[in-house]
């Protein structure tokens, strides 16, 4: 399987139903390609939105895509990025000119 993983913190400047819409276009390519591909999604943070997320994550039906919110103590965090296929930032950098620091987080 492909692992992608994405930390956020839960608050409005990251939009994480972007992300979400993405996955459920992902999981119908994938079947209308008839592949047998996997993808698992770890999501890492804490923040006030998470529940919001969660409850719209579980009500999605991805066929070839799953979606699990994590939470890892500081040590673990680079271990998971090692293992990861791909990174995604959502975080809206706050000039909007420069990179997010969490993108910084993803060459570690």
């Amino acid at each position: 399987p492909a692992l992608l993983t994405s930390s956020t913190s839960w608050t409005p400047d990251e939009d994480f139903g972007i992300l979400l819409n993405a996955l459920v276009l992902l999981d119908d390519k994938i079947r209308e390609k008839g592949s047998n591909l996997k993808v698992m999604v770890v999501v890492t943070g804490k923040g006030p939105q998470k529940s919001m997320y969660e409850e719209r994550m579980s009500k999605l039906k991805l066929e070839h895509v799953a979606v699990q919110t994590i939470w890892l103590e500081p040590a673990d965090y680079p271990k998971l990025l090692a293992c990861a296929d791909v990174g995604i930032s959502l975080h809206t950098s706050t000039s909007g000119l420069d990179l997010p620091m969490k993108i910084l987080d993803l060459f570690g």
